[in-house]
C-alpha cells in the first residue's frame, strides 16, 4: 500500500475536527496549512503535489469558490474533499456549497474516510476519485460496491422502532452476521455478543442511562452509537460513556460496515 500525500486545509484544532485530523495523520502524509492562501502558495512552489486536498470548512463561505478553483488549477490531478463542520449542515438546502467535491461532515468522517483511503491506498478507485462530474448518488453507488467482509458473530441491536431493527437486521444477514433484537423496556442479558448497535437520538440523560443498561447487559461488546445529527457534545458524551464508535443518522449502510468490521477484527479503539 503506498503512502497518500494529503494537503490538509483550515484550522483542524476545532473539537469538532480533532478526530478527523487524527484519522488523516495515520492516513498519509499529511502537509497542513491555516487556509486557502497558505495552501496556494504551497503549491504554487511545487512544495508538494496532493493526491488529495482536503479542506476543513467550520462554517459555510469560509472558503468561496473561487478559492478552491484556484487550488484545482494548482494542483489539477488532486481531488478536492470537503470536511464540514455542524453550522455546514444546511448549506445544500440554503447556500452554494462547492462544485463537483465530495462533502463528508465531521460526525461522518471516521468510517467514510477510513474506507475510502484505504481503497486508494489499494491501488482502488474511491468515491471521491470519480470524475468531478460524478453525481452525489454516482459517488454513494461506488461506495456501496465496495467488497464486504462476512461478519462470523453475533450483533446485538438495541431499538425502540420495529422498523429500524428490522432494516438493520437484514443488513447484518446480509453479511453474513446473526442478530439478536434488545427490545425496551426489557433489557435481557446477553452472552458472547460480538458487538452493539445502539439505536439512539441526541444522547440526552435518558439515552445515556439506557445506553448504560444495554452496556451492562452486553458486556465487553464493543458498541456503535446511532445518533440523530449529533453535535460534538453527544459525540464526546457517547465516547466517555464507552461507546466504540459513534454514527450519524441518516446513517449510509458502508459507514455501519465499516466499523463493524473494525470491531469484529479487534480494533475496537475510540474514533
Amino acid at each position: 500500500m503506498s503512502e497518500i500525500s494529503i494537503l490538509l486545509v483550515g484550522n483542524t484544532d476545532r473539537s469538532e475536527f480533532r478526530a478527523a485530523r487524527k484519522r488523516l495523520d495515520a492516513l498519509g502524509r499529511v502537509t497542513a496549512v491555516p487556509d486557502a492562501e497558505s495552501a496556494a502558495a504551497a503549491l504554487a512552489a511545487a512544495e508538494m503535489v496532493p493526491a488529495v486536498i482536503v479542506v476543513a470548512q467550520a462554517f459555510p463561505g469560509q472558503f468561496p469558490h473561487q478559492a478552491i478553483d484556484r487550488l484545482r488549477r494548482l494542483a489539477p490531478l488532486a481531488r478536492v474533499l470537503g470536511l464540514l463542520g455542524s453550522w455546514c449542515e444546511g448549506e445544500v438546502r440554503t447556500g452554494q456549497p462547492w462544485p463537483a467535491a465530495m462533502r463528508i461532515y465531521w460526525h461522518q468522517w471516521p468510517a467514510r474516510c477510513g474506507a475510502e483511503f484505504a481503497r486508494l491506498s489499494g491501488g482502488q478507485c474511491p468515491a471521491f476519485g470519480l470524475p468531478v462530474t460524478a453525481t452525489d448518488e454516482e459517488r454513494l453507488l461506488s461506495s456501496a460496491q465496495s467488497p464486504r467482509s462476512a461478519l462470523p458473530g453475533v450483533t446485538a441491536i438495541y431499538s425502540t422502532s420495529p422498523q429500524m431493527h428490522e432494516w438493520l437486521s437484514a443488513a447484518c444477514r446480509r453479511c453474513g452476521c446473526a442478530t439478536v433484537w434488545l427490545r425496551p423496556p426489557q433489557i435481557v442479558k446477553i452472552e458472547g455478543a460480538a458487538a452493539v448497535i445502539f439505536d439512539g437520538t441526541d444522547f440526552s440523560e435518558q439515552q445515556l442511562c439506557q445506553f448504560r443498561q444495554v452496556q451492562a447487559a452486553t458486556r465487553p461488546a464493543p458498541m456503535v452509537a446511532l445518533l440523530d445529527f449529533p453535535r460534538i457534545e453527544d459525540h464526546d458524551r457517547a465516547l466517555r460513556a464507552g461507546a466504540a464508535a459513534v454514527l450519524s443518522k441518516p446513517l449510509q449502510l458502508a459507514d455501519l460496515f465499516w466499523e463493524l468490521e473494525r470491531l469484529f477484527a479487534g480494533g475496537a479503539t475510540r474514533a
